[in-house]
C-alpha cells in the first residue's frame, strides 16, 4: 500500500488483526513457512506492522 495517510490508525489496526487471521489459516492450511502463499501474507502484514510501528514512533516523538 502506497498511500498509508489514508488509512485511519483504526482501520490499520483492524488490517493488521485480520491479516494475522488470515495467515494463522493460511499456515494451517498449507502446513509450511515456506508456502508461496504463506510467504505473500506473512510480508503483507509486515508492511502494516512496520507503518504501524512508524506512527506509533512519531506520535512518541512529538509528545
Amino acid at each position: 500500500m502506497n498511500e498509508w495517510h489514508k488509512v485511519s490508525n483504526e482501520d490499520l489496526l483492524q488490517i493488521i488483526v485480520g491479516l494475522r487471521q488470515k495467515l494463522s489459516q493460511v499456515i494451517k492450511k498449507n502446513g509450511k513457512l515456506t508456502d508461496k502463499t504463506v510467504v505473500e501474507v506473512s510480508q503483507e502484514l509486515d508492511n502494516y506492522i512496520v507503518e504501524w510501528q512508524r506512527r506509533k514512533n512519531i506520535n512518541r516523538k512529538e509528545r
